[in-house]
């Protein structure tokens, strides 16, 4: 099966229906907050028990918060009963034939599962730091109130086991990957932190980064640069912050865009887009039509008698070639010509 293909309709449809069943159960209120933090907490006591029974197994966390950087930085990125092509996510979106916009990380759960991809949310460590719901402020509330947890310090955790989680799924490829994912933030956990890995990395690259999601049409570029700019190798590279009409300027794309790591097959292109980007100084004028230029008679040279001039005025209808010569005037009917005693005939023109 084709990973990078556009999620079909069927795929669309069990998509919608991942993202209801989750955000069903989302803790909503200070009873569903209490649930699940006590549930970390009997997490943490079960992995203290382990330890104990095999000494020589996973050491024990010493404290809650602990606890759940270890299951970030050491459990599994993987799961075994699916291939190896990664599928990665950022946002949300309304695909062609969906009746609704999606998450695309339900979109990525929905393709992993029929076409045996990798989801960082399936695997053993997504899947239990996704249960935590650590975000949530129902959560938050009881893990300072019944466990004693520092707010700052869980804010903290929150943000850097994510990091953590989808730094080591990002190294864990092991070939080509899919993002699922429209415009691409910069500030986005795909945008930051895992593209720069996968860019960077000696089994992937830019030339390995599939799309499966079209980008959407940015009307303040010309057609041609927004083209170049949806090439899988270049996508992969910019940010949709750097062409924000009301945030930036072409030239500022420009300057973008002349950093980007540029395959052979598009040096034209791109050498094209970065002149055109840096001659203007907003997406106006960027868009407007180009100046015509002024229409000039071209000069026209006797190339059959030296020295005879070509009238410089209308001349009336003259008589065409045969069709064989594809329509070309004849070049007699045209020229004004001494007296015939004065003109010597070249050999081999034709009248």
């Amino acid at each position: 099966m084709n990973e990078a293909a556009p999620p079909s309709q069927g795929e669309i449809q069990r998509a919608m229906a991942l993202e209801e069943e989750h955000q069903s159960r989302r803790p909503r209120t200070p009873e569903q907050g209490a649930e699940t933090a006590l549930r970390i907490y009997q997490d943490w006591q079960a992995q203290i028990e382990a330890a104990q029974a095999d000494p020589q197994g996973r050491p024990a966390a010493p404290d809650l918060l602990s606890y759940i950087k270890g299951v970030a930085a050491e459990d599994s990125v993987t799961r075994a009963d699916r291939g190896e092509v990664r599928a990665f996510w950022s946002w949300r979106s309304q695909p062609e034939g969906a009746p609704r916009e999606v998450g695309h990380r339900y979109l990525a759960q929905a393709c992993g599962e029929s076409r045996g991809m990798q989801v960082l949310e399936d695997t053993p460590a997504g899947r239990k730091l996704d249960s935590y719901w650590l975000f949530e402020g129902p959560v938050r509330q009881a893990l300072a109130q019944d466990f004693q947890v520092d707010a700052a310090q869980l804010e903290e955790t929150s943000n850097q086991v994510w990091k953590t989680v989808s730094g080591r799924y990002a190294e864990a490829a092991t070939g080509p990957v899919v993002a699922f994912t429209a415009d691409i933030g910069r500030d986005s956990v795909l945008g930051a932190d895992e593209l720069p890995r996968l860019l960077a990395h000696e089994k992937v690259g830019k030339e390995n980064i599939e799309f499966p999601i079209d980008m959407p049409r940015h009307e303040q570029l010309p057609r041609e640069i927004d083209e170049l700019i949806g090439d899988k190798t270049l996508r992969s590279q910019w940010r949709m912050e750097d062409i924000d009409p009301t945030a930036s300027t072409p030239k500022d794309f420009a300057q973008k865009l002349a950093g980007m790591d540029v395959p052979e097959r598009l040096k034209e292109t791109h050498a094209a887009a970065l002149g055109r980007l840096g001659a203007a100084n907003s997406y106006e004028e960027l868009n407007a039509p180009a100046p015509q230029r002024e229409q000039r008679t071209p000069v026209m040279r006797n190339e059959f008698l030296p020295g005879v001039k070509i009238r410089p005025v209308a001349m009336p209808a003259a008589a065409r070639a045969p069709a064989s010569q594809h329509g070309v005037i004849n070049p007699a009917a045209a020229l004004t010509l001494p007296p015939p005693a004065a003109v010597q005939q070249p050999t081999g023109v034709e009248r």
